[in-house]
């Protein structure tokens, strides 16, 4: 998460004095009877606050302080700094949450506390809890491009010839899943993704062109570019579109050949407050009513199956662990990107600088 909002922070460490400091970033207060939760900022944040860190707090007295900054490497600075951390819990993605483990910077999930019997199967992991999931989708803007007449497939996102314009693509390809969907556009059957060929996703963003390509680096900006009319296509996390929808954005979406992908809750293996970190995320992930008051304000899937009944069927229907998606979407490989993150990141870069 990114800070400007929904998904995909670029990854910053912070919190060790200097370190936060070099980076003009402020440490968190961690007063007695507070947690501090690193997450992505911005209008999720809000949501975190208001659907999970006030209730906690009226239930247990303990505060939560939801910040910015969620990354591995935030993980790193907090173990190398001793305990206690100043941060407790933090999100990770797929292939963070893998190093995480290897590394030993996050503790095992304490599942006497946690209930997990009604989590949805799949995301409950040794140490950590796969909590609001999204789809990485293709988007338009209405004004241009009609519901009906809007691309169905990524071979038909990438025809530049059918629809005009540039497209804006997520430059983040551990967050995003920009070479996912190159080679869906190539012709790879979703079935056969992994392992990437990462070459042949080059080539395909060859084929689209460097000149109908926007970069983007925070998850607003395509909504921005979208909404401005910069573009008539783009990449984009599902609840973004249907939050700028609400404020009046015209843009459509759709589900089809989408990949899925999830934060992890885990805990910082330096932090103090482990029993109440656990109960945080016990909260966060057994509390039907709050994961579906979040649900419904982001269209971000929290997997406690207990919530679902609590929400309207419009809402059931679009979320990631919908029935109803089942055979629209593919899963975000955790364990390739974990293995392969640096060097498919390192290539990517090259790719772009030889243009």
């Amino acid at each position: 998460m990114r800070q400007d909002g929904m998904i995909g922070l670029r990854r910053r460490g912070l919190l060790t004095g200097a370190a936060a400091g070099a980076l003009g970033l402020a440490l968190p207060a961690h007063a007695a009877g507070q947690l501090n939760v690193a997450a992505y900022g911005g209008v999720i944040n809000d949501f975190l606050t208001r659907d999970f860190g006030a209730p906690f707090e009226q239930k247990t007295g303990i505060k939560v302080n939801f910040g910015t900054g969620a990354a591995l490497a935030l993980a790193k600075l907090q173990v190398a700094a001793g305990s206690p951390s100043q941060w407790d819990i933090t999100e990770l993605t797929g292939s963070e949450y893998v190093e995480g483990i290897k590394q030993n910077l996050i503790l095992p999930l304490d599942y006497s506390i946690i209930d997990a019997t009604k989590l949805v199967p799949g995301y409950k992991e040794s140490h950590g809890i796969k909590f609001s999931s999204y789809m990485f989708v293709m988007a338009w803007d209405r004004r241009k491009i009609p519901d009906d007449q809007a691309p169905k497939t990524w071979a038909e996102f990438w025809d530049t010839k059918k629809y005009p314009g540039k497209r804006s693509l997520d430059a983040n390809l551990s967050d995003g899943s920009t070479l996912e969907v190159a080679l869906l556009a190539d012709g790879v059957p979703v079935d056969k993704l992994y392992p990437l060929d990462v070459e042949r996703g080059l080539k395909s963003l060859e084929k689209l062109g460097r000149s109908n390509i926007i970069w983007y680096n925070a998850n607003q900006e395509p909504i921005q570019q979208l909404t401005s009319g910069a573009v008539p296509l783009a990449t984009v996390f599902h609840g973004r579109v249907l939050i700028a929808n609400k404020g009046g954005a015209q843009l459509g979406f759709t589900p089809a050949y989408s990949a899925v992908s999830g934060n992890y809750l885990t805990v910082i293996r330096t932090t103090g407050q482990a029993k109440a970190a656990m109960e945080l995320i016990a909260f966060i992930v057994n509390d039907a009513q709050a994961s579906a008051n979040y649900m419904q304000d982001t269209n971000y899937a929290v997997p406690d199956a207990a919530s679902f009944p609590l929400l309207p069927k419009s809402v059931q229907d679009i979320l990631p662990t919908s029935p109803a998606m089942r055979d629209k979407v593919f899963f975000k490989d955790d364990a390739w990107w974990a293995a392969n993150l640096e060097k498919a990141v390192q290539r990517f870069k090259e790719w772009q600088l030889a243009g």
